[in-house]
């Protein structure tokens, strides 16, 4: 068999750019530069451009408006609470926004890379193919959030001592990272039906040989006829 490749864009919205009501996050993510700058400084401001980006590439790479809208919440929270400082004064709030931000993020970041055929699409009927790329997006979604660490420490030592660093928080939040990254890969990888009129055709690049029936395979499909 051939792998059918995945759409160019995401089915979530028109490819004619339209206002839809989600956008109303986005805009609310553009007023919080500014006034993170304003509350917090230019640290402050650059998180929530970063956060702005996340919003904006749900916008491309969202299934639907409501995975857009749960990811657009969770992003600009997990931005704001940095600059209002509630991580220092919220008990547990941290570990939630890292097991929440990465789930949000893997399934983005895994969505991204089949709409530019870098992965395979889910497939209904080939758990250890679908294993393979929950594995491999889980892994994509822990790096996510090594980096981060890696930001948080490069801004403590560089920028303000005011981000809060230490073994203890680097290893609690990567282990939090790593549960929702794990969910979020399970999620990205999990099949959904595609509608035929929707669907996209195959594309031999991506046939894989070990898959019997598959170009590349050598073999003859499996008869199924009676």
């Amino acid at each position: 068999m051939t792998i059918p490749a995945a759409p160019h864009r995401a089915p979530a919205y028109a490819e004619r750019f339209r206002l839809a009501p989600t956008d109303l996050g986005r805009a609310v993510g553009a007023l919080a530069v500014p006034a993170g700058w304003a509350v917090g400084g230019p640290v402050s401001a650059s998180v929530m451009l970063l956060a702005l980006g996340g919003l904006w590439a749900l916008r491309y790479y969202a299934r639907t408006p409501l995975e857009d809208a749960v990811g657009q919440t969770v992003i600009l929270c997990a931005g704001w609470f940095s600059v209002v400082g509630a991580y220092a004064t919220v008990a547990g709030l941290d570990l939630a926004v890292h097991v929440a931000a990465p789930l949000v993020l893997t399934r983005l970041a895994w969505d991204m890379l089949v709409v530019h055929r870098l992965a395979h699409p889910p497939l209904e009927g080939h758990p250890r193919l679908r294993a393979g790329s929950a594995i491999a997006a889980a892994s994509l979604g822990t790096l996510l959030g090594v980096l981060w660490e890696i930001g948080e420490w490069a801004g403590h030592e560089f920028l303000t001592r005011d981000i809060g660093v230490g073994y203890r928080d680097t290893i609690g939040d990567l282990a939090a990272t790593l549960l929702g990254a794990s969910a979020g890969a399970v999620l990205a990888t999990r099949p959904r039906h595609v509608p035929v009129s929707d669907s996209p055709q195959s594309d031999p690049s991506l046939s894989d040989p070990s898959l019997p029936g598959s170009p590349a395979s050598g073999s003859p499909a499996p008869n199924t006829a009676p």
